[in-house]
């Protein structure tokens, strides 16, 4: 009932918005800067995209747990916004073309670009200026993020059904899977 998994979409439009995702990531990492279109940038970015995809697939029997929501954290602190915004969308599609793919993507892949950002405009908490993490603020963040990576992906039940009270109940629901997105 409350599933998004069983929601049908054309798969014409999931292919258009796919597709528009990857030339908004794409655009966005040619325009992040020239240290992102050298051979070490590339390289980085594709091993960055590779650890977080493969984390992702291999954790996916676990309910909720996302090693990619602190970890794009750290590459927006890290790498700047739009290099993080890029990974975020590319490591949205790749995993979901494992774990499946639908409307629900596009909520995904805005929410961990929200964490890119969120990690970029707070790199100044989260590292001091020797360039060490601060884990306290990084700890407090990352829960952050995973409570509004959470709120922007439940917002795709709203496609399903517009109702206040559908989506109150969806996030109800989604209590105890938010609580495990938060411990892991």
């Amino acid at each position: 009932m409350l599933g998004l998994h069983a929601l049908s979409a054309p798969s014409e439009t999931v292919l258009h918005s796919e597709v528009l995702l990857v030339g908004l990531a794409l655009m966005v990492l040619l325009n992040a800067g020239p240290a992102s279109r050298n051979i070490r940038g590339i390289v980085i970015s594709a091993a960055l995209i590779s650890v977080l995809v493969v984390s992702r697939v291999l954790l996916e029997p676990l309910p909720n747990i996302q090693p990619v929501t602190v970890g794009l954290l750290l590459i927006g602190a890290t790498l700047g916004a739009r290099r993080g915004i890029g990974i975020a969308i590319l490591v949205t599609l790749l995993s979901n073309a494992f774990l499946g793919t639908g409307i629900w993507t596009l909520f995904q892949a805005a929410g961990w670009s929200f964490v890119a950002w969120t990690g970029a405009t707070a790199s100044s908490h989260l590292t001091n200026s020797e360039g060490e993490l601060n884990m306290r603020n990084l700890v407090y963040f990352s829960i952050g993020a995973a409570i509004v990576f959470d709120l922007i992906v439940s917002m795709a039940a709203l496609v399903a059904d517009p109702s206040p009270s559908v989506f109150l109940t969806y996030l109800i629901v989604g209590i105890p899977y938010d609580l495990l997105h938060i411990a892991g």
